[in-house]
């Protein structure tokens, strides 16, 4: 995806087998984007400025900006990208078929450590395919160490800090599920999950209960708890806060709204409470992201 638009840009390095960097920067906002990856594929990409949102199959979107790493694999279906530019990062390409050698030197260099690849694949399928880390303690230390090396040593950093994303997410889905995953939604429950996240998306700044979103889907709050995080992979009122607190940001970068007026527009009577909600999404206070930015 992001690899072949970057095929002929940027300075690309081979660091091991399978898996190769590219340091690039966008001064302007590119054309289209590919929007397939290869079978066995998957991109990492470390955003130092600027974003990219994706956008779903299903009509959502994914926002990656900077001091965020966005995790794209071959499962994942888009049908649009969008370049916030200028865009500056470090992208990993790995083929994993090419890179399981590489791999398992490594795992065993390190006395034998376990990296689940499958379990790994379960956790991205769980995602819809791809998925963005950050602001985590872990993508705060990743991109703080990264501001710190020189150039010519960024691309190793990056497929090092992406085996380790691998791990900890490996690690983490065999603490929180030894279970294999349950089948996906029909297809009339999915459109109907579709259509209620459609009408959250569109009413992010009004109260949205479980017990009113449920009646909307036509179906029993427990269900509709138990299939939203099914298809899409968060509970509802975590999906809820990840997106008003995305809007937010957005607005926050794009307009001169009041804070008082993007706390609002996100759900928030309180500023204080919508403050406090984004600083602990984004690590830094509304004002300070507005500068940031």
């Amino acid at each position: 995806m992001l690899a072949e638009f970057l095929a002929d840009q940027g300075d690309w390095t081979s660091v091991m087998p399978g898996a190769r960097a590219c340091l690039f920067s966008l001064d302007e906002r590119p054309g289209p984007l590919p929007l397939q990856l290869e079978h066995l594929h998957f991109e990492t990409l470390f955003c130092l400025r600027g974003s990219v949102t994706l956008t779903r199959q299903d009509g959502s979107f994914l926002k990656a900006g900077a001091q965020q790493v966005l995790l794209l694999t071959d499962l994942a279906g888009f049908t649009g990208a969008n370049v916030d530019a200028p865009l500056e990062g470090v992208l990993v390409a790995v083929d994993a078929r090419g890179a399981r050698e590489s791999l398992e030197r490594i795992c065993n260099l390190l006395g034998g450590l376990t990296l689940d690849t499958g379990r790994v694949r379960w956790w991205m399928a769980s995602q819809g395919g791809c998925a963005v880390v950050g602001p985590t303690h872990w993508s705060r230390a990743a991109f703080a160490d990264l501001g710190s090396l020189p150039q010519s040593e960024r691309a190793r950093w990056c497929v090092w800090k992406s085996v380790e994303l691998l791990y900890l997410l490996s690690t983490q889905e065999e603490q929180e599920r030894d279970v294999p995953p349950s089948p996906m939604p029909d297809r009339n429950l999915a459109r109907q999950l579709a259509e209620t996240r459609r009408y959250m998306e569109e009413h992010l700044d009004e109260p949205l209960t479980i017990p009113a979103l449920s009646r909307r889907a036509c179906l029993s709050a427990t269900t509709f708890k138990e299939e939203f995080r099914r298809l899409y992979g968060l509970p509802v009122h975590t999906w809820l806060r990840q997106r008003r607190m995305e809007r937010a940001a957005e607005l926050l970068h794009t307009s001169g709204l009041s804070l008082e007026t993007v706390a609002q527009a996100v759900g928030y009577s309180s500023v204080s409470q919508f403050a406090a909600t984004f600083r602990r999404y984004y690590g830094v206070t509304p004002g300070k992201y507005r500068k940031n930015v």
